[in-house]
């Protein structure tokens, strides 16, 4: 598996793969996949995207699907985690996101669920947010921690 930028020869591939997972494919153009990631197979077929949409100070991560043939081999986790490391390297502290049917997995990324009143404004004035997924969608939340943030050796023991 590889994954790399979507482009624009994506565009396709990739609201086919939401359409199969019930996902919106409404507001996805050519602008919006300059955020997103593929991952191709070994036949250089599409078998998962997930994209970073940045709305002013905020990111909500989007539109996260995989192939069923290519579900429980870690595709999502990578995918996530990549575009964890997009977001951070554009200086975002939190990832934001919704979900009707994915909130455990997201839990067991580090996501915690929040109540819609806590979402920054920018993001709940988003399409996605305000029309596209149902009032029933779960917002969720990731702090990211930054490289300057994580301790690279443990402190040593007092004596």
């Amino acid at each position: 598996m590889q994954i790399r930028m979507a482009d624009e020869a994506d565009l396709s591939e990739i609201q086919s793969l939401l359409r199969a997972n019930d996902l919106p494919v409404e507001d996805i153009s050519t602008a919006l996949i300059e955020g997103f990631l593929v991952a191709e197979g070994a036949s250089g077929s599409v078998i998962g995207i997930g994209g970073l949409e940045h709305l002013g100070s905020s990111v909500l991560l989007r539109s996260l699907a995989v192939a069923p043939q290519a579900r429980g081999t870690g595709i999502a986790r990578a995918l996530v985690a990549r575009l964890e490391d997009n977001a951070r390297s554009c200086g975002q502290q939190d990832v934001w996101l919704m979900t009707t049917t994915a909130e455990r997995f997201f839990e067991r990324v580090g996501y915690e669920r929040v109540s819609r009143e806590d979402v920054p404004g920018e993001v709940r004035l988003c399409r996605q947010f305000a029309a596209l997924c149902p009032s029933t969608a779960s917002c969720m939340r990731k702090r990211l921690r930054t490289a300057s943030s994580v301790p690279l050796a443990e402190p040593p023991e007092p004596h």
